[in-house]
This record gives C-alpha cells, structure tokens and sequence, in this order.
C-alpha cells in the first residue's frame, strides 16, 4: 500500500478530522492518516495518508488538489485546498514536537533514483523508521524533542529529462533549508544523507559557508552533524547505471559518481573538510554496506529491474572517506546490508538500535556544542546527562 502526502491541512484541524473530510469525498474510500505535522510556514499542516482503494484522480495524476470551504460564499478570500501527491518533493514534516519541547530539526535526503518517504520505509510493508519510530525515541524526560524533516528531489536515472548537477540539487535544497529561518528560534541541526543524499548535503553545506548572506551564515552554524548512509565520497560503481542514462541529460551527473578519479567529488571532498569548522566543532559519522547490491538489468520489454549481477556499489573505502580526523571506530560503522536496505528498518530492528544510539549521540552533543541549555533525557540508561555549560568540551560527552 503505497503512502500519500496530503499539504495544505488547516492549522485547526486533527486527524480525525482530515480522515473524515478526505473519507466524505466521492471517489476515496479507506483513507487513514498516519501521521499530521506543522510545516515550516507555521500556516498550515502536512500529513501521510494511504488508501484502501486509490482514488480515480491518483490514479493517473501524480496528485490531486481539493477545494475546502472555509469562509460562507458571500466572503472574498483566497481559495484553500488540500493537495494529495506521492511524489514527496520538496520539505515533508513527519513530526513536530509541542513548541515547548521542540529542541533539534533533523533532515533526511535520500539517495539516487530514490524517494524521499519510500526510500526510507521497511521493504514491503509500511513501516518508515522516521516517521513511526525515530520522533519518540529522542525524548528529555519522555517528552518528543525533534521536529524530523525528509526532503526528496528528482533524481530519477532512466529515461530522464533533467541536466540536473550537484550544485542545482544544493541549490534547491538550501532554498528549502532557508524556510527554517521562518520562526524566531533556530534549533542545531543534524542532517541525515542516503548515497547520493549526502553529496547533496555536502555541496548544501559548501554553497552555504561561502555565502556572505547573513541568513546563510546562521543556517551553517546551526548544522552540528551529518550522519552519511553509503555515501559514494570517493565515487560509486556506476557501470549498470550508465546505459540506464544512455546520452540522456543526465548522464555527465551519472559520470561524476564515477569511482575512476571523478574530478567533481575530488573538488568537493577537499573543500568539505573545513565547511563544519575544525574538529571538535561538529561531527560526521559514516554507515557503509558490507552486503553486494543487485544491479540494474533491461528486460525484454526496455524496462529496467534490479536483477543484473550483485556488486559492491559503494566501497567500505569511498563511503568512510570523508574527514581526516574522523576515521575510527567512534565515526564509522558497518551495516550488512545492500546499499538501498541501508537506511530501510524493520520494526524492533537490532540494526535500527545502533543508528538510533548514533543520531541520539549526536543529539546530545549538539546542545552543548550550540550552547543549548538542556537536558537529554536518555530512555536506554534513564538518566538525564546535564548538558548547561555551553563551553563544555564536545569530546568529553561521547
């Protein structure tokens, strides 16, 4: 059962009551929310949804927009409606903690030909660790602390229309980063990249420290950590990928992943070094597969399957090499898993433990490192780690 978002949800309204109002349209049957969050603009909300039966109007659309009626028809104003898509591009809020108790924003990128929520969810069922699981186990004495983003861009290989290169993905995703700045408190932020994802995070992060914009400066000093998912920082394995692109547009961005002395990521890997300023001033921590992934293969008809020849995608080597300093046991860690099952979780996931202590580390140490007076409530130990003094060496809370 595929998952929707639906955008432009009234500020004042509930699950219960967006479940009925999409229910009580003539084509939906089966409607179930599963998650209703504030967006950035303050205005209005985002949920999830999904369908018992799909809508005739998703059927053949990539969305669908629904007038509300929210003023009598004697009143000129702006029209509202709901706006229901798969596509997921752009900022999705899958939580949002009471203002109160909202401490850190964590985004998710996904990777290449990926998608922004699916890539992220359990293999064949409906579980998406950071929708379902993530918000509740970040807590400071039970209560919800982080606002958990995802961001999704099209990166699609085959039969693909775009020219698309590293600095427009960068571009657009700091567009979408700037809408941070909306509310009067900015949080530290940890970003989380999947393959691709994280190029793009670490070209975001390039743009923004070279910006003499004041709104850009504040942004680059509230990221504290990334947290990298099979990143190809040193390139990928692209020889299924490339007669995917064909002499399509996008095929100089397929040839830049290239493993064999990709002069783009040579550049950005030496200018990314100091972006986070000097160790101790942030953190980096690096996942990387230890399992072969199948390969894309054309069957019969000219489509495109992964059922080619299982390879390494990205090497143990290319998916740590990231910051000098960050090499060890502390920075990195192996998954033995396929390059996509990386950052997709089942329930009670032994795997999903190990990311969550790691993003929860990361937490921590933020607040400290961005002089957040706070303190972590810790549900695997149940005690509070004091985090007040502002000053407080980083090193000293790993």
């Amino acid at each position: 059962m595929s998952t929707y978002r639906v955008r432009g949800v009234p500020a004042d309204w509930d699950c219960q009551r967006l479940q009925s109002f999409l229910n009580d349209q003539e084509t939906v049957i089966g409607a179930a929310i599963e998650s209703l969050a504030h967006e950035n603009n303050g205005i209005c909300q985002v949920a999830t949804a999904t369908f018992e039966n799909l809508p005739s109007q998703l059927q053949h659309a990539h969305s669908w927009s629904i007038p509300i009626s929210r003023t009598p028809n004697t009143k000129l104003t702006r029209k509202q409606y709901l706006t229901i898509d798969k596509d997921f591009h752009g900022l999705t809020t899958l939580y949002t903690p009471p203002s109160e108790d909202h401490k850190i924003d964590i985004i998710a990128l996904s990777g290449l030909g990926g998608h922004a929520f699916g890539s992220f969810k359990e293999k064949g069922g409906s579980y998406m660790w950071l929708r379902d699981s993530l918000p509740y186990d970040l807590t400071s004495e039970t209560k919800p602390i982080a606002r958990v983003m995802i961001y999704g861009y099209d990166s699609t290989v085959a039969e693909s229309k775009s020219m698309q290169n590293f600095e427009d993905f960068a571009t657009k995703f700091n567009g979408s980063l700037h809408t941070l700045m909306n509310t009067t408190t900015i949080r530290p932020i940890i970003l989380i990249g999947h393959s691709l994802g994280g190029l793009i995070i670490k070209q975001a992060l390039i743009s923004l420290s070279g910006s003499e914009n004041k709104e850009s400066r504040t942004l680059i000093r509230a990221v504290y950590g990334v947290v990298f998912f099979g990143t190809p920082h040193h390139g990928m394995d692209i020889s299924s990928l490339i007669p995917m692109a064909g002499d399509g547009p996008n095929r100089s961005l397929i040839e830049s992943l290239s493993h064999n002395n990709s002069l783009t990521l040579t550049m950005q890997h030496r200018e990314f070094h100091k972006v986070l300023g000097d160790e101790g001033e942030s953190e980096v921590f690096c996942f990387y597969e230890t399992l072969k992934s199948p390969t894309a293969q054309q069957d019969q008809y000219g489509g495109w399957t992964m059922t080619g020849p299982d390879a390494f995608l990205v090497t143990k080597s290319s998916a740590t090499h990231c910051r000098p300093w960050e090499v060890g046991a502390e920075n990195i860690c192996a998954l033995n898993r396929t390059h996509s099952e990386l950052v997709k979780f089942k329930p009670n996931d032994s795997d999903y433990d190990i990311v969550k202590e790691k993003i929860e580390g990361l937490c921590k140490r933020a607040f400290v490192a961005r002089g957040v007076n706070f303190d972590l409530y810790c549900n695997k130990c149940q005690y509070q780690y004091p985090l007040h003094l502002a000053s407080a060496s980083v090193k000293q809370y790993r």
